[in-house]
């Protein structure tokens, strides 16, 4: 039997229901560990395997605002569960308004949306925890359909101009990074890393909704040809600033995690969510 070092070699990812859980079970076991999926119910009603001490990786948050009320009770039952160590994924959504600057570790959340409200909760009721780390994620661009990727992609698809905030600054996050970061956390969990501790996680480069859109029409069109009609408009948000850069240095310093650019690897991005769409378009 193939031995990877880590101890334990085993991790539970507690599901969000979308692209998520698929990319981070492959990114586990790609790398060694032994995975279980779990959806957010069958946790709550039947926990971690007796004997089992993994490490746990949540992402219920990640479902979306119709299901926090599933991860809030997600976190509610991992207080009662023995496990090595959890990682927490959580969500800039925890800050209000920050304009000009980078948001550390030590900003006090201040939510202004019920999602962000929601966000907090959960990092709340895993406050008391001495295992667990909890990782604040910039704005999740690709998770599931109704994320900017998807919104935008379909929106083209149907011939529609699409409106974007041009104002407010992000450093975004794709499935395919959060699941880099998510791993080479758990990786370092299982070899005697701090097991409890709170961190940023964003792109290298900030953009706004807007930037983000006029790569993913680059990207269509290399795709469909430069005579792909496509329509951007900017949204009246100019009195409306919502800006949320992360910084992300304390994950670089502990964890060695350097962060990348939301542009590498977009355009297999584009080809899978428009495979995907186009697939439900047939269906």
């Amino acid at each position: 039997m193939h031995h990877t070092g880590y101890t334990p070699d085993t991790a539970v990812v507690i599901g969000a229901g979308n692209a998520l859980d698929s990319a981070l079970q492959k990114g586990l076991q790609k790398v060694g560990f032994r995975v279980q999926l779990l959806g957010a119910e069958s946790f709550v009603t039947s926990g971690l395997a007796a004997g089992s001490r993994p490490i746990v990786v949540n992402a219920a948050s990640c479902a979306g605002g119709a299901r926090m009320a599933d991860a809030k009770a997600v976190c509610e039952a991992l207080l009662n569960q023995p496990c090595h160590a959890l990682l927490h994924l959580s969500s800039y959504g925890v800050f209000g308004r920050v304009r000009g600057k980078k948001i550390d570790e030590e900003a006090e959340p201040e939510p202004l949306s019920e999602r962000g409200k929601d966000w907090l909760a959960c990092e709340q009721i895993l406050a008391g925890v001495d295992n667990a780390s909890i990782l604040r994620l910039g704005w999740q661009v690709d998770r599931s359909e109704d994320a900017l990727l998807g919104r935008v992609l379909r929106t083209l698809l149907d011939g529609h101009t699409v409106s974007l905030d041009d104002v407010s600054l992000g450093n975004p996050v794709t499935v395919s990074d959060l699941v880099r970061v998510s791993v080479a956390v758990v990786q370092q969990l299982a070899s005697g890393a701090p097991k409890a501790g709170l961190y940023h996680y964003g792109s290298a480069d900030t953009c706004t909704a807007m930037d983000f859109g006029r790569e993913v029409v680059d990207r269509v069109r290399s795709l469909y040809g430069e005579d792909f009609a496509a329509e951007l408009e900017a949204l009246d948000t100019a009195d409306d600033d919502r800006s949320s850069v992360l910084s992300c240095e304390r994950l670089r310093d502990v964890f060695g995690i350097q962060q990348r650019s939301w542009r590498q690897g977009l355009t297999r991005q584009v080809e899978l969510w428009l495979e995907r769409l186009q697939k439900d378009v047939k269906g």
